[in-house]
C-alpha cells in the first residue's frame, strides 16, 4: 500500500504590474525562490500609461524569468484593487489561497510557506509578512496597520523605527499592507475580491474591514 503524501494547499500569486522599474527582476526572482511546493503565479499587466514599457515588453520579462508564469495583460491601468480582482475570473474554485502581490517586493524564499503555516495554525482568513526597507532592511514599514476611533489608519511603527524584533509576536491587526499578504479563496471569492470603486489606495483597509466583518481573523505573522 501506498503511504499518503500530504499535499500542500494550492496558492495562486496574483501579481498586478505597472510600469515597474529595474527592480523588477529582483521581485520576479524572489517569487520564483519561494520554497512552497504548490504555487502557481498570475502577473495582471496593466496598461494605459503614457511612460514606461509596454505591456508586451513587461510580460516577456516576466517570461524570461519565470517560464511557467501566467501573464494577462489588461488595457487599462484600471488600478491595483480591480486588476487583482481579475483572478475571480481567470482562476476557478474556491481551493487553496491567493498571494495579493504588488510589483517591487521582494520575499524571502520561506516567506510565503511560514504564511500558509500560520494561517491554519491561526485560523485566519488573511495573514501578511513584516515588511522592512528595501534598502535598508533594518528599517520597519509595515507589521500590520491599526486604526483609531476616527477611522484613521496607525501604522503602529515609527517613521524609520529600526527592527529590533520588537514586533516580532503574531498577532491579531486591523489591516494588512496589499503588497504581500494571503488571503483564503473562498472568502476573497464570497467577498466579491476588493471593492472595484476603489481604484488607487485604501483597497487593502477597506478588505480587511469586510474580512473582519465576515468573522475572519486578520494576523500578522512578522517572522
Amino acid at each position: 500500500m501506498e503511504p499518503e503524501i500530504e499535499q500542500a494547499p494550492p496558492v495562486v500569486a496574483v501579481v498586478v504590474v505597472h510600469d515597474p522599474g529595474p527592480w523588477f527582476e529582483s521581485t520576479l526572482e524572489a517569487l520564483g525562490a519561494q520554497d512552497y511546493p504548490n504555487l502557481r503565479m498570475l502577473f495582471l499587466v496593466t496598461g494605459g500609461s503614457n511612460a514606461g514599457a509596454e505591456p508586451d515588453e513587461v510580460g516577456a520579462r516576466i517570461k524570461q524569468v519565470l517560464p511557467s508564469a501566467f501573464v494577462r495583460t489588461l488595457d487599462d491601468n484600471v488600478g491595483f484593487g480591480p486588476a487583482a480582482n481579475e483572478v475571480l475570473n481567470l482562476v476557478e474554485g474556491d481551493n487553496g489561497m491567493f498571494l495579493i502581490c504588488h510589483d517591487d517586493v521582494a520575499p524571502e524564499p520561506d516567506a510565503l510557506r511560514l504564511l500558509v503555516e500560520e494561517l491554519y495554525r491561526s485560523n485566519a482568513g488573511a495573514v501578511g509578512p513584516k515588511f522592512v526597507d528595501w534598502d535598508e532592511p533594518r528599517v520597519l514599514q509595515s507589521v500590520g496597520l491599526s486604526m483609531d476611533r476616527f477611522g484613521e489608519i496607525d501604522p503602529v511603527i515609527e517613521p524609520g523605527e529600526v527592527d529590533q524584533e520588537q514586533h516580532d509576536g503574531v498577532r491579531d491587526v486591523f489591516a494588512l499592507p496589499s503588497a504581500y499578504f494571503l488571503v483564503r479563496a473562498d472568502l476573497f471569492r464570497t467577498l466579491g475580491g476588493f471593492d472595484p470603486a476603489i481604484n488607487f489606495h485604501g483597497e487593502d483597509t477597506e478588505l480587511c474591514w469586510r474580512l473582519h466583518h465576515s468573522g475572519a481573523r486578520v494576523v500578522v505573522a512578522p517572522a
